[in-house]
């Protein structure tokens, strides 16, 4: 009810005062920079004024933060539109597998029977460890708004998971997690008081026989049993987060189960039971097959499915404040590196500009794709590069998209993925700044900082 009231009552009504007539002219005069040096001296005049108006409501480190976060979405804007090959933004959100490794051998994934035997991916087994992750986080976590803690592996069977989240949540990040809830030891405790934001359990069935048609290996009772903790836990420790929301892919073969599902799902109390349209997995095997377009989302709880205010910052006397401040000090403060330009309208992807994966193991990622043996999808190390964001093969992606390039060598020259969607971009934006204080952000200026990502 809280946040209700901070969204919908007018600011002057509840002492507020938005923070968007300021960043409008920021954004106005970084838009229409003539280059990344023009943008950045932008930057440098705005930094101090808009941490002193985060300042009047927010303490210390969150307020450096704000004023980080909000200006990087800014250039990363700009830096987009001018389609720059060297960027001196930072990824607004991250993508983190705590584990490479899964129990399931889903059609489609890297873990799959099909892709194993014939080593079709290179994507060997690891576990991140939180010093690997800190040094991730050392680097962008002051300018990301958020941590999407999955990409081919299954985060929980990492045991360090929820203290992972919670290095996360010490930058102000918004977390995520999915996971198919098909694991033996569940601490649903330990991931309830972690500051987790948001919980993915991708369950495609009503019955074993049915879900394990794609989810191979998984069990789904024991899936269900571990859903049925985790509210219970929520309940013990008197929170609302993380939100639940289980995520049925709809194929030909389990369709017929979407409304068993969905009231099974309101039963054991999640917050949201979702329908959602899948990739095509036939070239992995030609048994299963999307079904007709299917995308729906039920809402059991509208409070709970929304990021919370209480949850923003859960950890305040525990921030990485050393961290977030010396990054607001030093940022944009050289131009050394910087490199103008010829702007390009050319077409580009927004997964090059606006986020970066890594996996256990420290690899850096343009995207969600998964790499080949070839390892050409493979742009950086967090652990030996200095900037992975800005890596060789990075600029040679950007340049090639923004038609600057024509080599034909460049990984992503045969890019056949969504370029347009990331998991990480305008929707998550709009959800992290509404938690941090709607009053603040305004509408206006959640649109304004979400416009084109």
């Amino acid at each position: 009810m809280r946040m209700l009231v901070r969204d919908l009552v007018p600011p002057s009504l509840v002492g507020g005062r938005t923070v968007f007539p300021m960043l409008s002219k920021v954004a106005r005069e970084v838009h229409a920079s003539s280059g990344t040096r023009a943008a950045l001296a932008v930057l440098r005049q705005a930094k101090g004024p808009l941490r002193e108006a985060f300042g009047a409501t927010f303490e210390g480190a969150a307020a450096h933060a704000l004023a980080l976060k909000t200006l990087n979405i800014l250039l990363t804007q700009q830096q987009m539109r001018t389609r720059s090959a060297t960027v001196a933004s930072r990824p607004v959100g991250l993508v983190v597998d705590p584990t490479n490794t899964c129990q399931l051998a889903c059609p489609g994934c890297v873990h799959s029977t099909h892709n194993e035997e014939r080593k079709i991916f290179d994507w060997p087994n690891g576990t991140l460890t939180g010093d690997r992750f800190e040094k991730l986080l050392r680097q962008y976590g002051p300018y990301a708004v958020g941590v999407y803690f999955c990409d081919y592996g299954e985060p929980l069977l990492n045991v360090r998971t929820p203290s992972l989240i919670r290095q996360a949540k010490q930058y102000l990040l918004a977390t995520k997690l999915s996971t198919s809830l098909s694991v033996k030891k569940l601490d649903a405790e330990a991931l309830v008081a972690s500051g987790l934001d948001f919980m993915v359990i991708s369950i495609d069935g009503a019955t074993q026989d049915v879900y394990e048609k794609f989810r191979r290996n998984g069990n789904l009772e024991l899936a269900l049993s571990n859903i049925r903790r985790l509210v219970a836990a929520k309940k013990k420790l008197n929170s609302r987060t993380p939100a639940l929301s289980w995520n049925f892919l709809a194929f030909e073969h389990n369709v017929h189960q979407v409304a068993d599902a969905a009231r099974l799902a309101k039963q054991l109390g999640v917050n949201q039971f979702r329908v959602v349209d899948p990739f095509d997995v036939s070239w992995d095997d030609p048994s299963i097959r999307p079904a007709p377009e299917q995308g729906s989302v039920r809402r059991f709880d509208w409070v709970s499915a929304s990021n919370h205010p209480d949850n923003w910052n859960p950890f305040p006397d525990s921030l990485e404040a050393e961290a977030i401040t010396t990054a607001f000090e030093q940022a944009w403060e050289s131009d050394a590196g910087i490199v103008d330009e010829e702007p390009s309208s050319g077409h580009s992807c927004r997964w090059l500009y606006e986020n970066m994966i890594m996996d256990a193991t420290g690899r850096i990622l343009p995207c969600c794709g998964a790499p080949s043996q070839s390892g050409g999808l493979i742009f950086g190390n967090v652990d030996e590069d200095a900037d992975p964001f800005n890596s060789a093969k990075y600029q040679e992606a950007r340049q090639f998209f923004s038609g600057k390039s024509a080599a034909e060598n460049v990984h992503c020259s045969n890019c056949e993925w969504d370029q347009e969607q990331v998991n990480i971009g305008g929707e998550e934006i709009r959800r992290y700044f509404r938690a941090a204080d709607s009053a603040i952000f305004d509408r206006s200026a959640r649109e304004l900082l979400s416009e084109s990502l």
